[in-house]
């Protein structure tokens, strides 16, 4: 089956990123059709745990750069653009919330990362990566989440900037005929984004054609029981459970008019071992707001005990950073 558009390497000179972190890799998707990925790669060789980063929408693996920046000896970190995002394969299908958790597993299958590893996550790429983790328990280590849902908790609104994006007549005109929706996604940013990052961010999505994605994510956010993503969102909440033993970090910016503190708790109700790292003053893309990565890393040198011990029983990250002091 052609492609669309093939998958790309990204242009050179973008702040932060290392071109030799880019690769393309081939792997079947959740239909056997092999498709080919963008993702940001260190390549660490028997690297001790591998850190694997997914974004969500509008975004992609440039989110995660400072991850790669700031990767410890032996650390691997593999970041991946889903696929029709970023750098990747425009495929020109629907994908909705299954059928990325599907072509995750085959990438990974592909990738055959031996040893432990850690999912980590921002946006909607909280509910693929989980759905992933949900599959993979006797290889992980951990899961980190950062602004990110699982549930609408009841007798709360879906959040506003979903909901006006979803409304007829605004969701294509917002997301695929102009930058609407990416220009303000950035501008959550506290501070405010330099140009070059944001033309960085912006760089994937010059056209139309290569931003259809950005609007079918939108519309794959189930706001009612009907929606063909409903029971794969509530599969995912409901099978948290399975990930009782395995070692989360919730990395937070308070101040994100999408997924506010409401689901952040709604989180710690599923994941009540979860250690919290709360950056006060920091928006929805925390990783560009706040040191995310350092918290991450310093979370994994943390003296441990068994995964099976409380909360109360062993050392945790409770405290808050106050990014305006």
């Amino acid at each position: 089956m052609t492609a669309l558009a093939p998958a790309q390497l990204p242009p050179r000179g973008l702040p932060g990123l290392d071109p030799a972190w880019s690769r393309l890799v081939e792997a079947p998707d959740h239909c056997g059709v092999v498709r080919t990925w963008h993702l940001l790669d260190n390549r660490v060789e028997e690297a001790r745990l591998t850190v694997l980063c997914v974004h969500g929408n509008p975004s992609w693996s440039y989110l995660w750069r400072r991850v790669l920046q700031q990767a410890p000896a032996g650390v691997r970190v593999v970041a991946v653009d889903q696929l029709d995002m970023g750098f990747s394969e425009r495929t020109g299908k629907v994908r909705r919330l299954q059928d990325r958790i599907d072509d995750l597993a085959r990438l990974t299958d592909e990738l055959a990362v031996t040893g432990p590893m850690l999912t980590l996550a921002h946006d909607w790429g909280g509910p693929v990566s989980l759905g992933w983790a949900q599959r993979h328990v006797d290889q992980l280590s951990g899961i980190v989440l950062t602004n990110t849902a699982v549930h609408q908790p009841k007798g709360s609104p879906a959040p506003a900037v979903i909901r006006a994006t979803r409304t007829k007549g605004l969701l294509r005109s917002t997301t695929v005929s102009s930058t609407a929706f990416i220009q303000g996604a950035l501008a959550m940013s506290h501070p405010r984004l330099s140009r070059e990052v944001r033309d960085a961010f912006l760089a994937p999505y010059r056209s139309a054609p290569r931003r259809e994605a950005i609007a079918t994510f939108v519309d794959d956010i189930p706001l009612d029981e009907d929606h063909p993503s409903f029971e794969s969102l509530a599969r995912v909440a409901s099978d948290l459970v399975v990930l009782a033993d395995v070692p989360a970090l919730l990395l937070w910016g308070p101040a994100d008019p999408v997924f506010s503190d409401l689901y952040l708790h709604d989180l710690e109700r599923r994941l009540p071992h979860a250690d919290v790292h709360r950056f006060v003053g920091a928006g929805h893309f925390v990783p560009e707001d706040a040191d995310v990565a350092g918290a991450l890393f310093a979370w994994l040198d943390r003296p441990t005990k068994a995964p099976s011990t409380t909360r109360a029983a062993r050392p945790s990250l409770w405290h808050q950073i106050d990014l305006k002091s």
